[in-house]
């Protein structure tokens, strides 16, 4: 009797130090972005599928996946406000971009992806590709989208559970700039006074993030040949001229065969009468 006791005493110790091993030896999962572009055409959509901890899913927390696009991209506000009215998509953008600028005199834009952590999240942002200015030196532009970088939120009092493993900067805190939808670093100046308010707006943390490119976020855009411009250019001016003045011969001569059937009515009308 004995020794089944202690037979059964060692076997719950062992079955004991198998689990408290299990828990010591579990390490927090950085989350994950899958990310994946259309390949052809000037209009695409960039897809993400991010996948949290399940430490992390169900907190009272948020996160903002910055995605930064070169001046060779371009997003569309229209189409992004319906998206948000259709609560497709939860964004912050610039309230203004001009969509017909050459790529060399644009400027880079990043977009702020909004998010309670989930298990599993789908995103789809729509993207445009500019035109470039002509030149003799190149074909092709290529261009290349950068991977996003993911900021992490959580009440005050449960920051603490978020492992500092998990966080790029540990020492750096970020401030929410929603007016030009970009973080900055939080900087505390003497003087200036500390409210609840700015410090939840800038109690962000940049987080690691494991990127998985499922397909390349590089491409090619044609660009025009600059010497064949002064050609184009006279054939065009020389191609609109000429179908000005057809256009005015054909509305010329539709108006005297017009004029020529009146007449011809006319006539017959009065012999009749």
């Amino acid at each position: 009797m004995f020794f089944k006791e202690t037979k059964h005493m060692y076997a719950f110790m062992l079955v004991l130090g198998l689990l408290g091993s299990m828990v010591s030896g579990y390490m927090l999962e950085a989350p994950v972005v899958q990310i994946d572009m259309d390949r052809v055409g000037m209009h695409r959509t960039l897809s993400y599928r991010i996948r949290f901890d399940y430490s992390l899913v169900g907190l009272d927390c948020e996160y903002v996946l910055l995605q930064s696009l070169p001046a060779s991209v371009y997003i569309s506000t229209d189409e992004l406000d319906d998206l948000r009215r259709l609560k497709r998509l939860n964004a912050i953008y610039p309230k203004f971009v001009n969509i017909e600028l050459a790529a060399e005199r644009a400027d880079t834009v990043s977009i702020l992806l909004r998010g309670a952590p989930k298990i599993m999240e789908t995103l789809g942002l729509p993207v445009h590709f500019r035109y470039h200015s002509p030149s003799d030196k190149r074909s092709v532009a290529t261009v290349t989208i950068p991977l996003p970088e993911l900021y992490f939120n959580c009440p005050i009092a449960d920051m603490e559970l978020i492992d500092s493993d998990l966080v790029a900067r540990p020492d750096k805190h970020y401030c929410l700039n929603v007016p030009e939808s970009r973080f900055d670093e939080n900087i505390v100046k003497d003087g200036v006074p500390t409210t609840k308010a700015n410090l939840e707006r800038c109690n962000w943390r940049r987080l690691h993030v494991d990127c998985r490119v499922k397909t390349s976020l590089r491409t090619e855009i044609p660009v025009g040949n600059a010497r064949a411009y002064g050609p184009v250019l006279g054939f065009t001016i020389l191609l609109g001229w000429s179908m000005a003045l057809w256009i005015i011969i054909r509305s010329l001569a539709n108006t005297r065969r017009i004029n020529q059937r009146l007449n011809e009515q006319r006539l017959l009308q009065q012999k009749v009468n």
